[in-house]
């Protein structure tokens, strides 16, 4: 079981009418699956290719399966990178992602 931390003083925040937090991608993983977690980013490896619009793609998928919401509920915020990206989770706290998150 990975554990997060999500505090105030974390960069996994609220953000207005959700969560946002940094998430570190690996593409081109046998499967999609969460590597771990601290208070600055959340690590996972995505089954796709490493193309911006497959990264984005899958890890939208990715989310909206591990927090058990709709795909229209998670959105990559930013990222011009493959490996870098923001997420912003829509009508979940932070404390309820921690506690999907460690639920994976």
């Amino acid at each position: 079981m990975h554990k997060f931390e999500i505090t105030r003083e974390s960069k996994i925040t609220s953000a207005e009418g959700g969560t946002a937090f940094l998430v570190q991608v690996k593409p081109e993983a046998k499967t999609s699956r969460l590597v771990g977690g601290d208070q600055d980013v959340v690590y996972v490896e995505l089954a796709c290719s490493a193309q911006q619009k497959a990264v984005n793609r899958e890890l939208t998928a990715f989310f909206a399966k591990t927090l058990q919401i709709k795909p229209e509920k998670v959105v990559v915020a930013s990222g011009s990178s493959i490996e870098k990206k923001i997420v912003i989770v829509m009508g979940m706290t932070p404390e309820d992602v921690d506690r999907y998150l460690n639920a994976s």
